[in-house]
């Protein structure tokens, strides 16, 4: 006789429904025998996690996106990485580099950077133009803006390299202009020139020659805008996207609960059946 699929497909379904409702079994006693270390993980590990999110409750995140024109990333991710431990370790020596006020400066807890797809700021060796994002975590919001500004002002100030860099490039800009400035007042009396001759001698020369002193005006007049908007805006360091609304770094407290309990019941296991074995142990 042939045995019927469905009955074995049955006899397997309450077998494995037998282990399961087994396994539960063991657990069951097993927690009732060790009740208080039980209770004891779950609550110890719950309360942590509750108390963890209690403090993050009074810290918010905020994040703003740098565009930069000078050195690399993992330079930017570097100095901020420098300036987060001199948060932690001298926060006076950290005020003075950020040059922003104490009350300021008392609620910036933490300061981070990545890159445009989250990864490491200091660890990014690309040279590519690609902007960067600045983390701050702080206690009170109203000091946003400046402690984003005090940054920025970090990066682009913070040592003499970067001073004397911007002063060069200024200085640079100021010196182009000059030559621009003479060479399109050179255009002017040529162009004059043309203009004077072209009323007694109308050829053909004559208009190519003022159409070249044209062209050039206009390429020179073209880059002197350039550098006046180049000059306009010295800086190496441009935010793109201010840190405008700072978020809470709380979880919900029934996802807290949950994970607690969760964690706290692995703790259990290996209270259980790695410790108190240990502890119990008597050598025969």
């Amino acid at each position: 006789m042939i045995p019927d699929k469905t009955e074995n497909k049955d006899i397997n379904t309450s077998t494995l429904y037998k282990r399961v409702i087994a396994t539960l079994y063991f657990f069951y006693t097993d927690i009732k025998k060790n009740l208080v270390v039980f209770l004891s993980s779950i609550i110890l590990v719950t309360g942590l996690f509750l108390a963890l999110n209690i403090r993050k409750s009074n810290t918010y995140s905020a994040s703003f996106t740098v565009l930069y024109e000078e050195l690399v990333r993992k330079v930017y991710g570097d100095r901020l990485d420098k300036i987060d431990i001199l948060l932690k370790s001298n926060k006076s020596k950290a005020q003075s580099l950020l040059n922003i006020d104490p009350k300021a400066m008392a609620t910036l807890k933490e300061i981070s950077s990545t890159n445009i797809i989250g990864e490491k700021l200091s660890k990014d060796i690309n040279t590519d133009r690609i902007p960067f994002v600045v983390n701050i975590y702080l206690t009170d919001t109203t000091y946003t803006s400046e402690i984003q500004d005090g940054i920025i002002n970090y990066l682009e100030n913070g040592n003499d390299y970067l001073i004397d860099k911007r002063k060069l490039k200024i200085k640079e800009i100021d010196e182009e202009l000059a030559f621009i400035d003479l060479q399109l007042a050179m255009m002017d009396t040529l162009k004059r020139k043309y203009y004077n001759e072209g009323s007694l001698n109308t050829d053909a020369t004559t208009g190519t020659s003022e159409g070249s002193v044209y062209q050039i005006s206009y390429e020179l007049y073209k880059k002197r805008q350039e550098l006046m908007k180049k000059k306009e805006m010295p800086m190496n360091l441009y935010v793109i996207d201010d840190a405008l609304i700072p978020v809470r770094n709380s979880k919900p407290y029934i996802l807290i609960v949950l994970a607690g309990i969760f964690c706290g019941f692995i703790v259990y296991l290996g209270m259980a059946y790695l410790v108190l074995p240990v502890l119990r142990y008597k050598e025969s």
